[in-house]
């Protein structure tokens, strides 16, 4: 037992030794004592009472206090929990800006000191999503119901609607603002959805580049936009398209590959 709650335990044996007190002396006695004509001692039983109100107030008032504390204590906790989450977070998002300066530093030196050898494939890198690309598109938002369990937005449900897109010949995809590529990895993290274990937010913006028209008349009609009118229809999932004569996506921030073989 800790010394807290040592005090709390004396009280509390101190109000049922009281109570027992009361059930076993203060009720057959009284009538033994008026058979026998003797002073009943009537201003015994407000005193009791009173004792045990005292006694009973004081270990409800430190039980209280305690709890009181205790909650106090865990919601200081998560506060420092979560600001230290967002500092991290902006550092590892300072982290990734810099490391995409610093890949375009070093192709522009490849460039310089290599030449035309040094020129990579285009189509390559788009897909690879190591360089920034510009062009027409749409924007896809998507949001949840929080009105029912299952319009919550979850992995599946934008691994199906990315899916989609490159199917109806999306050249460069991002999710709230970060890219994708042929290596991402969307996933459930309890309550979030992650991109490359990002965790993203409601509304799900999906920016896709390619011909307008196009992306939003195949999506519609192919197993991604099925999905998404599957869930507006069951679960009120809202989502919709708009259509953008000019879209920026910034390179993917995470590691690239610089070459591949076999042992």
């Amino acid at each position: 037992m800790s010394e807290s709650s040592a005090p709390r335990r004396r009280l509390l044996d101190a109000s049922m030794e009281l109570l027992n007190s009361i059930q076993r002396d203060t009720i057959d006695p009284e009538y033994a004592e008026v058979a026998a004509g003797r002073p009943t001692g009537r201003h015994r039983a407000p005193v009791l009472v009173l004792v045990i109100g005292l006694v009973a107030g004081l270990m409800f008032t430190t039980s209280g206090l305690g709890i009181g504390g205790a909650t106090t204590g865990a919601a200081n906790e998560r506060a420092e929990l979560l600001s230290q989450i967002e500092t991290l977070e902006e550092r590892n998002q300072a982290l990734r800006d810099q490391l995409v300066d610093l890949g375009a530093e070093v192709q522009d030196l490849e460039r310089a000191q290599l030449g035309d050898a040094a020129q990579p494939d285009a189509a390559a890198e788009v897909w690879a999503a190591t360089t920034a690309v510009t062009g027409p598109g749409i924007v896809l938002t998507i949001n949840d119901n929080p009105r029912d369990s299952n319009g919550i937005i979850v992995d599946q449900d934008i691994r199906q609607v990315v899916n989609g897109l490159w199917l109806a010949g999306a050249e460069a995809i991002s999710i709230n603002g970060h890219r994708l590529s042929s290596r991402t990895a969307i996933r459930q993290a309890g309550s979030a959805v992650t991109v490359d274990y990002r965790s993203m937010t409601t509304p799900y913006r999906i920016e896709a580049i390619g011909d307008p028209d196009q992306l939003a008349a195949l999506l519609t009609k192919n197993p991604g936009g099925r999905w998404l009118a599957f869930l507006h229809r069951n679960y009120g999932v809202e989502w919709g398209i708009e259509k953008r004569g000019e879209l920026s996506l910034a390179a993917d921030a995470g590691l690239g590959v610089d070459r591949a073989g076999v042992p």
